[in-house]
């Protein structure tokens, strides 16, 4: 998968951002919070580090959690 552009917001910031499966990054700011939006959906931020030499956050954002949802291993579609 390759990175893609994004609209995140920062508290009451707008700026853009690249994401690649589950690794934001951004210009640095100055309140990152536990939580961003990114593209209308919240994500929480489960870790991130600064580096400074390109003064960026990259983010790692917290996956979802599994469902607990029990297959009955029964298709959902008819297969035509």
């Amino acid at each position: 998968m390759s990175w893609h552009e994004v609209n995140v917001k920062v508290g009451t910031e707008n700026i853009l951002g690249v994401l690649k499966n589950n690794i934001l990054h951004i210009p640095s700011v100055e309140n990152l919070g536990e939580a961003i939006t990114i593209n209308g959906k919240n994500h929480k931020i489960e870790s991130f580090m600064v580096d400074y030499r390109d003064d960026i956050f990259k983010i790692i954002l917290a996956e979802a959690s599994p469902t607990k949802e029990k297959s009955d291993d029964k298709p959902t579609q008819r297969a035509d």
